[in-house]
């Protein structure tokens, strides 16, 4: 294989890993995953037994799962791409705390979010409801941190990194995220972007 592969489905963490492989220059042969179901199936399976998109296969063969996972290895392959500050400094240590802090702790909370059922035992109505008000509290929490730590627009001020659209993404899935002023400056500042915001639409409108 002389190319990476990339698994995505709209509407989902591919969306993030997307507009890491336009940023960096690569284009990937890109393999839409059209329903959910279909992430279950024995071929998917093989690449992925957690059964989640997005999946990149690198060009050596390496399968990755995981959207941080996956930016990580591009950024790697594409260093002067811009994704995340250069290796050693001060900035892209700040800039690997936030993006696993949106992968460990935003990204998990919007599962629980969704998925209420999967994370209980609790069957009845109120059982999962119960789950979903206590994620929507904790993405409440989360973003209240994420604000603190933006200088705005993005989190370094005027350069944006992939740190910026993985915390966009998330607080589009989190309506009350929306009406906090950092982030609706950090939405038009995202969509405003000829990379970022033309891959994010590309990407999302296949939804329609």
């Amino acid at each position: 294989m002389t190319k990476w592969r990339h698994y995505w489905r709209p509407q989902s963490g591919s969306l993030v890993t997307a507009i890491a492989f336009a940023w960096a220059g690569i284009e990937p042969e890109a393999i839409l995953v059209e329903k959910k179901s279909s992430q279950h199936e024995p071929d998917f399976l093989a690449l992925n037994p957690a059964a989640q998109v997005p999946v990149a296969i690198m060009p050596c063969g390496t399968v990755l799962a995981e959207t941080a996972a996956i930016v990580l290895a591009i950024d790697e392959a594409r260093p002067d791409s811009g994704l995340l500050p250069p290796a050693g400094s001060s900035e892209r240590g700040t800039a690997l705390r936030w993006l696993m802090f949106l992968a460990v702790a935003g990204y998990p909370a919007a599962l629980r979010y969704y998925y209420a059922d999967r994370f209980t035992a609790d069957a009845s109505e109120a059982g999962i409801e119960a789950v979903r008000v206590a994620a929507s509290r904790e993405s409440d929490r989360i973003f209240a941190i994420v604000a603190g730590a933006m200088k705005g627009p993005f989190l370094f001020g005027e350069t944006p990194t992939i740190v910026d659209a993985y915390a966009a993404m998330l607080a589009d899935w989190h309506e009350p995220a929306q009406d906090l002023p950092v982030f609706r400056t950090l939405r038009r500042a995202i969509m405003t972007h000829p990379v970022i915001g033309e891959t994010w639409r590309r990407h999302e409108q296949s939804s329609e």
